[in-house]
C-alpha cells in the first residue's frame, strides 16, 4: 500500500510545472515564487476578513483569481527561467523580478482596498461639524458677553 506523507509533495499546487523542492529552496526563481504565493495568499486573506466584517467581496475575489492566473503565468516562467543555461538565466530572473515586485504591489493593493471599504464613508461630515462649532463659538461668546454685563 503507498504512503502519502505530508509536506510540501502533497501540497496542491497551480502549477504542476513548479518544484515541489521550491517551497525550501534558496534559489533566486524559487523565492520569487515563494514571494509571489505569498502575496496572492495574503490579497485573499485579507479580503476574507473585509467579508468576515460585512463588505461585499465578490468584485476583490475577481481580481484575486485574476491575480492568481498572472501568479500561475509567472510560475511557468520562472521554471523556464531555471532551466536556461547559466549565462543567459540572470537576465531572465531580473525581468521576471520585476514582475513579480510589480504582483506583490498589486496584491497588496487588492487587499488594502477591501479593508478601506470596511471603514463608513466620512463624505459629507466636515460642513456639519464646522456649522456646529461656529455656534458653540457663538455661543461661548454670547456667555462672555453676559458675564461682562453682568460684571459691568
Amino acid at each position: 500500500m503507498p504512503i502519502s506523507l505530508p509536506g510540501p509533495r502533497s501540497r496542491n499546487r497551480p502549477s504542476p510545472a513548479v518544484p515541489w523542492w521550491w517551497d525550501t529552496s534558496p534559489t533566486v526563481p524559487a523565492d520569487l515564487h515563494r514571494r509571489m504565493h505569498r502575496s496572492l495568499d495574503g490579497a485573499r486573506r485579507t479580503v476574507a476578513t473585509a467579508r468576515r466584517r460585512g463588505v461585499p467581496t465578490e468584485h476583490y475575489e475577481r481580481l484575486c483569481d485574476e491575480l492568481a492566473t498572472a501568479v500561475d503565468t509567472l510560475d511557468d516562467q520562472l521554471v523556464h527561467a531555471s532551466q536556461l543555461p547559466l549565462a543567459d538565466r540572470p537576465r531572465a530572473l531580473h525581468d521576471l523580478r520585476a514582475r513579480v515586485a510589480d504582483l506583490e504591489r498589486t496584491g497588496s493593493r487588492i487587499g488594502r482596498t477591501a479593508l478601506e471599504a470596511i471603514a463608513p464613508l466620512t463624505g459629507g461630515v466636515e460642513e456639519p461639524l464646522r456649522r456646529i462649532n461656529e455656534r458653540l463659538d457663538q455661543h461661548l461668546e454670547a456667555r462672555d458677553e453676559l458675564r461682562d454685563l453682568e460684571s459691568g
